[in-house]
């Protein structure tokens, strides 16, 4: 089967000039990785010599151990400089050559003077990814704020998400109906978003503090939400599975790429994980149906991560169950966690309360517009 040409406008972003994440490494000395290391590549043609191209190279490293079977290896990136109108290839070993503008058109792509554009590309027997970047986008720093995995600009963060889902999601299967075809946030339905910040919550508690009892309240929460909201739990269904999972690839590949010399192995994954959980809590939180399904996803799988360790299974195992449209990571991990006792639901937030951590989300979100 074919990759489909996915076009997209993406949001960039990743964290502040000035904050810094501190990395627990194997010794009890913490290091700083993140915003602060990153280059302040000044035009487009530098970032992508210096900064992209060595995050592509190190992720093709990687990138077999991060999904069974992966699809998204050995992809290719054509960089538009908008303001420049320039292009670059970039090989999957990081090698980066000129192109001509007709040379770039004979992929099949659509340049748009658009920040953030994105194409999949498939011709000239390489397949890959198309996308445009700005000097001003690489000049502003508040835009870095919303995704500290990546300590630089986040064109990577598009690399990585948008190609998984073009490739190794290419082949699973497809709902017979998805409930939420048009991304609708339902943020009316104020019950069911507070339920699901509070399952994001308590997931995040969960993994972050290797917590049982934190995920025993997670599965009580979940379990009342998909009881008793069962429209907005099919309107989410599809959503925590796809995008989910995007998302947790897309971290768990930032943190090897972006951090060669501090993130190796993933034990060394996993604890930068953490770190960046406890540390950045708002970055990883949101909320509206379709936005939390990134979130709600991601965190479900970085959880049966965990729980894959500590019952002597391969990571491998769930992975391998969300080709199918009839589960997705909180599904499964409803099912195959080994907690012995669910406590009934309790409510950790009123509705007031809900809204206004939802104010708080949104403006630090906000702080890149």
């Amino acid at each position: 089967m074919g990759m489909k040409k996915l076009v997209a406008r993406v949001s960039l972003g990743a964290g502040v000039v000035g904050a810094s994440v501190a990395l627990l490494g194997t010794t009890n000395q913490a290091s700083e990785f993140g915003i602060t290391k990153a280059r302040a590549d000044q035009d487009v043609s530098t970032y992508v010599h210096k900064t992209f191209a060595n995050q592509v190279k190190t992720y093709h490293k990687i990138a077999p151990s991060l999904w069974p079977n992966n699809k998204d290896v050995n992809q290719y990136a054509i960089v538009n400089g908008v303001d420049d109108k320039k292009f670059w290839m970039v090989t999957p070993t990081g090698k980066v050559s000129d192109m001509t503008e007709k040379e770039a058109l004979s992929y099949d792509i659509d340049p748009q003077p658009l920040s953030g554009w994105f194409m999949a590309f498939n011709a000239h027997g390489k397949s890959g990814a198309f996308m445009a970047v700005t000097n001003e986008e690489l000049r502003d720093t508040k835009r870095l704020v919303r995704y500290p995995h990546l300590g630089t600009y986040d064109l990577f963060i598009t690399y990585a998400h948008e190609m998984f889902h073009g490739t190794e999601q290419e082949g699973w299967a497809s709902p017979k109906k998805h409930y939420n075809p048009d991304q609708n946030e339902y943020l009316k339905h104020t019950d069911a978003r507070r339920i699901r910040l509070q399952l994001q919550e308590q997931l995040m508690a969960a993994y972050t503090n290797k917590s049982e009892k934190s995920l025993a309240q997670a599965l009580a929460t979940y379990r009342y939400y998909k009881e008793n909201y069962e429209k907005d739990y099919k309107a989410t269904f599809e959503d925590d599975r796809m995008e989910g999972t995007a998302y947790y690839y897309e971290i768990r590949s930032s943190l090897f790429a972006g951090y060669p010399d501090k993130v190796k192995t993933m034990k060394q994954n996993d604890q930068a994980v953490r770190t960046l959980f406890k540390q950045n809590r708002l970055a990883y939180l949101d909320s509206g149906a379709y936005a939390e399904t990134y979130n709600v996803g991601a965190l479900a799988s970085f959880i049966l991560d965990w729980q894959a360790d500590k019952q002597g299974i391969s990571r491998d195992t769930w992975k391998k169950a969300m080709a199918s449209a009839k589960t997705n990571p909180m599904d499964y991990l409803d099912k195959h966690a080994k907690i012995f006792y669910i406590p009934p639901y309790k409510a950790t937030m009123t509705n007031a309360e809900y809204k206004t951590m939802y104010k708080k989300i949104l403006n630090y979100k906000n702080l890149a517009d």
